[in-house]
């Protein structure tokens, strides 16, 4: 069940929602109510096992 992000092209509202697989109604916004929402890029970050994060720079294993 992602997060996603969306905009509403009616309101300008930006919002998050769980978006699960068995979901059939279409995204409204909640603000207005309208459906015509937007589904945005989101950014992505993740913590490695290492404790470094996406944005760590990585020691080069070739030399």
């Amino acid at each position: 069940m992602p997060l996603y992000e969306y905009k509403c092209e009616k309101c300008s509202r930006s919002f998050e929602k769980l978006v699960f697989a068995n979901d059939s109604e279409p995204v409204s916004c909640p603000e207005c109510g309208s459906k015509k929402v937007k589904k945005l890029l989101s950014s992505t970050s993740f913590i490695a096992s290492s404790g470094l994060t996406s944005c760590s720079p990585a020691s080069s294993k070739f030399s």
